[in-house]
C-alpha cells in the first residue's frame, strides 16, 4: 500500500510517457502529410510524363507505340509501366464516350495510361504499405489544321469603279491605280504575322493571339499592320501606303476576330513565330472596308466615266462577312467558311434610239452568300497533304424593276420585284420594262493537292448556267411596253439594240463592284491559305 501511494505521487517520466503514448498519433500525421505529399508529386510528374507521350504520339499514330515509349524513357519510365492504345477521338460524342480503341495502329487519338508507385516513409511505422500505387491517364488527338478562303479570284479591277466603291466604304477618297489594285489582289501575308503587328500597335505584344482577336483595332491599325506583314512585297506596300495616306483619320473601329481567325487552333495557344495561313491582301483590305462600314447602304456616283454610259450611281450595301477560315479542322463548328450577303442597285442613263432622249436603266443584283466546309485534311510523309473543300455558290438575282434605293439593305428578305421600271419617260410616252432571273446554286467537291497548296491554286464552283453575260442575257428577255400596251414593232427592236449594247459596260461595273467586295456573280473562287501538320491536343 505504501508503494502504490508512492507511485500515485511520483511526477517523474511524465514526458517520456506522453511522448510514448503520442507516437503513434505522429507517425500518423507524418503520414498523412509528408506522404501525401511525395504521392501527390510522383502523380503530377507521371502525369506530365504521360500526357508528354501521348502528344507525340498522337502526331504519328502509326508509330504510337515507338514514341510514347521513348518519351516516357526519356522521363525515367520503364517500357513495363504503359499501356498504349490508339483509336479514334469523336469531339461531337458525349463527354466520356469520346474516345473508342482501335487496333492496329488506326484512329487519330492515342491513349497511354501509365503505373508507378510513391515511397510511404511514415506510414509503413503504422502498418501501412510502403509505398502507395499511382495511375494516370493522358488521351490527345491529333491536330491537323487547314486555313482557307472562298471569294473571288484573281482579275484585274477597273481603277475608277473600285476607288468608288472602296472610297465609299472607307469614307475616304482614293486614287491608287490598275497596277496598285493588282498588286493587293495577287500579295499574301502570313496571318499571324498581321496579329504580330496589331498586337503591338494595341499594346498587347505580350498576350496571347487569343487577347488580339478579342480586341477592336481601327481601319488604320488593320492597313499598318498589313503592310508590316507585306513587308518584301514592294508594290502591295506601296498600295497600302496609298490607302493610309487617304484616310482622313484612323478610321471606324472594326473587331480583329471578324478579319483574322484562330478559329479552332486557339486551343494549341501558338506562341510568336508560328507560321500561319497565307491570307490573300485584297481580301483583308475589302473585308475591313465592309466591317468598318458595318451594314449600311453606300451611295457612289461613277458620274460618265464608265465609257458607252452617260451616267452611273451605284447604291451598295454588304452583310456581315467571314471570308477566311483561319487554323480550322475538318467536322467543327469553324470549317465552314461564308461570303457576305450583298445588294447592289445600279442605275444608268443611255443615249435612247430614234433621238427619243436619254434611257433610265435599273439594275438589280441581289447575291447570297457561297460557302465552302473544310471535308479533310490529311498529312502524310509519303503522299503529302491533301485538302478537300465542298464548295457552294450562292443564289444571285438579277432584276429590272422599280426598285427605291431606300430597298437596298441586307436587313430584310430583299425588294419588291414586280413592278416594271420606268425607261422613258416623254410628254406622251412612256416605257416600261421588267426582266427577272435567277441562276441556281452549284455544288462541287474540289481536292487541292500538296502542289495546288503550295502554288495556291484556286478552283471555282459555277451554278452550271451562267451565261457568258449574265447582264446581255437579262437584258434580252427584257419585257417592254409603251404606255402600258407592247412597244410596237418600230420602238420594240431600236430598244432591244441599244440596251444590248449597254450589256459590256453593265458586266464591268456589276464584275468590279462584286470582286472588291470579295464575289463573283454565278461563281465561287476557293483556294486552301495553308495547313499545319504535325500537331497534337490533350483532349477528355
Amino acid at each position: 500500500m505504501r508503494a502504490a501511494r508512492h507511485f500515485g505521487r511520483a511526477r517523474g517520466g511524465n514526458v517520456a510517457i506522453l511522448v510514448a503514448l503520442c507516437s503513434t498519433m505522429l507517425m500518423a500525421v507524418g503520414a498523412v502529410g509528408i506522404d501525401l505529399g511525395v504521392a501527390v508529386q510522383t502523380k503530377r510528374k507521371a502525369q506530365g510524363a504521360a500526357d508528354v507521350a501521348a502528344m507525340l504520339a498522337a502526331i504519328d499514330v502509326g508509330h504510337a507505340g515507338d514514341l510514347a515509349r521513348r518519351s516516357l524513357a526519356d522521363n525515367g519510365y520503364a517500357a513495363s509501366q504503359a499501356t498504349i492504345g490508339t483509336g479514334t477521338y469523336d469531339s461531337s460524342a458525349p463527354n466520356g464516350a469520346r474516345y473508342s480503341e482501335a487496333t492496329g495502329g488506326t484512329g487519330n487519338a492515342v491513349r497511354v495510361r501509365l503505373t508507378a508507385a510513391a515511397p510511404a516513409t511514415f506510414a509503413r511505422v503504422i502498418g501501412m504499405p510502403g509505398s502507395v500505387p499511382i495511375a494516370v491517364t493522358a488521351t490527345a488527338a491529333t491536330a491537323q489544321f487547314a486555313a482557307f478562303s472562298v471569294g473571288s479570284g484573281l482579275a484585274s479591277l477597273d481603277g475608277g469603279i473600285a476607288n468608288g466603291v472602296l472610297g465609299a466604304l472607307l469614307g475616304a477618297k482614293l486614287s491608287l491605280s490598275v497596277m496598285d489594285y493588282n498588286a493587293l489582289l495577287g500579295a499574301r501575308v502570313d496571318g499571324l504575322r498581321v496579329l504580330d503587328a496589331l498586337g503591338v500597335s494595341l499594346g498587347l505584344q505580350a498576350g496571347s493571339y487569343t487577347q488580339i482577336l478579342q480586341a477592336n483595332a481601327s481601319v488604320g491599325q488593320i492597313l499598318m499592320a498589313l503592310r508590316v506583314g507585306a513587308q518584301g512585297n514592294g508594290p502591295a506596300v506601296s498600295a497600302l501606303t496609298g490607302l493610309l495616306n487617304a484616310l482622313p483619320n484612323a478610321g471606324n473601329l472594326v473587331p480583329v476576330s471578324r478579319l483574322d481567325a484562330l478559329a479552332d487552333a486557339a486551343a494549341l495557344a501558338p506562341g510568336k513565330g508560328l507560321a500561319g495561313p497565307a491570307v490573300p491582301v485584297m481580301g483583308l483590305v475589302s473585308a475591313t472596308a465592309a466591317l468598318a462600314n458595318g451594314q449600311n447602304p453606300v451611295a457612289i456616283d461613277l458620274g460618265a466615266t464608265i465609257p458607252g454610259l452617260l451616267s452611273t450611281k451605284l447604291t451598295l450595301a454588304i452583310g456581315e462577312r467571314r471570308r477566311s477560315s483561319g487554323w480550322v479542322r475538318p467536322g467543327t463548328a469553324n470549317a465552314t467558311v461564308r461570303t457576305a450577303q450583298t445588294r447592289l442597285l445600279i442605275e444608268t442613263s443611255l443615249t435612247a434610239p430614234l433621238g427619243l432622249g436619254q434611257l433610265a436603266l435599273p439594275l438589280l443584283v441581289q447575291v447570297a452568300p457561297a460557302q465552302g466546309t473544310l471535308r479533310s485534311l490529311t498529312c502524310s510523309s509519303s503522299g503529302g497533304r491533301q485538302v478537300v473543300i465542298d464548295g457552294q455558290t450562292g443564289i444571285a438575282t438579277l432584276a429590272i424593276a422599280d426598285v427605291p434605293r431606300s430597298a437596298i439593305t441586307t436587313a430584310d428578305t430583299g425588294p419588291d420585284l414586280s413592278q416594271p421600271a420606268t425607261l422613258l419617260a416623254l410628254p406622251l410616252v412612256r416605257v416600261t420594262g421588267r426582266a427577272q432571273m435567277t441562276p441556281g446554286t452549284g455544288t462541287q467537291s474540289l481536292t487541292f493537292t500538296d502542289t495546288d497548296i503550295t502554288a495556291k491554286t484556286l478552283r471555282s464552283v459555277s451554278s452550271g448556267n451562267v451565261a457568258q453575260s449574265l447582264t446581255g442575257s437579262l437584258l434580252g428577255g427584257l419585257v417592254l411596253s409603251v404606255n402600258g400596251i407592247g412597244a410596237g414593232p418600230l420602238l420594240q427592236p431600236a430598244l432591244t439594240l441599244t440596251l444590248s449594247a449597254a450589256a459590256p459596260a453593265l458586266d464591268l461595273v456589276l464584275n468590279t463592284v462584286l470582286r472588291v467586295a470579295g464575289l463573283r456573280l454565278g461563281y465561287a473562287d476557293f483556294g486552301v491559305d495553308g495547313t499545319l501538320c504535325g500537331q497534337a491536343v490533350l483532349v477528355q
